[in-house]
């Protein structure tokens, strides 16, 4: 694209762990570099925000999405994909696709990136046929997150809500069931499920590197499947605070169904999705327009 490239922030009143003014300022700096407008400040729930992002990228070459990624994924789900390219500007507290664009350095440092960035052609996940998405996961990953959004209504933040919430969801309140996966028509029964990861890149919030060998790019869904209880839990957040997970047993492919015992909710890009006992997800090559 030219520099005279017309860029839009969409930004999501709720995201961030600042306070206003400095979230502010650092908008206000990431719109000048971009020669940008902030648009969303002013709704007040995610159909709000999402219509936003809707009318503005009928106006706009590059909508750039500030928040985190249940924000970045809100609006995926929200534009027309064929005529809209998408950036990301970071202001959530977990931030998968912070370390998925190995994104470095301050707001406007990353501003400045995305300005001078080119596009790139990446996939998604079709889940249940609607939903679109670059991270979900089933089993231990939503009781996780439904605690976080307890401690987030009790005034905790960033590690203050996550390391509690993940603590008592995976020794305290988690249970695992069983189910019947079936990858690209070949099938396989897992009787606990700890957590069934697919994925589009390797991160999860907070740096977790789940799925090392995930690609954006290649057509295929990336799965990992954790069943061997605490002790895999805790050697797929050593490995995966530091290495990148080595626990549990990884696939690719391009269709997978997913038949439990006991009902689920999905996790879907850093929040709660549906509840259910039958999910199906395929892979959508390079629907997905990102400039970085």
């Amino acid at each position: 694209m030219s520099d005279s490239t017309r860029y839009c922030i969409i930004a999501n009143p709720a995201s961030g762990i600042g306070a206003d003014d400095e979230r502010y300022e650092l908008l206000k700096g990431a719109a000048d570099i971009l020669s940008a407008k902030v648009y969303g400040l002013d709704t007040t729930c995610a159909g709000e925000l999402a219509l936003c992002a809707r009318e503005q990228a009928e106006n706009n070459d590059v909508l750039v999405v500030a928040g985190g990624d249940g924000t970045f994924s809100l609006v995926v789900n929200a534009v027309d994909l064929s005529a809209t390219t998408l950036a990301f500007l970071p202001f959530g507290t977990g931030n998968a696709l912070t370390h998925a664009l190995t994104y470095r350095g301050g707001i406007s440092r990353i501003a400045h990136r995305i300005r001078t960035g080119s596009i790139h052609f990446c996939d998604l996940i079709d889940c249940d046929s609607g939903k679109k998405a670059f991270m979900v996961s089933l089993g231990v990953d939503g009781e996780v997150i439904r605690l976080y959004e307890e401690y987030r209504s009790l005034g905790y933040r960033g590690l203050k809500a996550h390391v509690p919430a993940a603590f008592n969801a995976i020794f305290r309140h988690y249970r695992p069931t069983g189910c019947n996966l079936s990858m690209d028509g070949e099938g396989r029964r897992i009787d606990r499920l700890w957590s069934l990861m697919v994925v589009k890149q390797p991160f999860f919030g907070m740096g977790l590197k789940a799925v090392p060998r995930a690609l954006w790019d290649d057509g295929k869904l990336h799965v990992k499947v954790l069943a061997s209880g605490f002790g895999g839990i805790a050697a797929g957040l050593i490995t995966g605070f530091t290495i990148g997970n080595l626990a549990g047993e990884y696939k690719k492919g391009e269709k997978l169904t997913v038949r439990l015992d006991d009902p689920l909710t999905l996790q879907v890009d850093g929040e709660l999705g549906w509840t259910g006992d039958r999910f199906s997800f395929a892979v959508l090559p390079r629907i997905l327009r990102l400039k970085h």
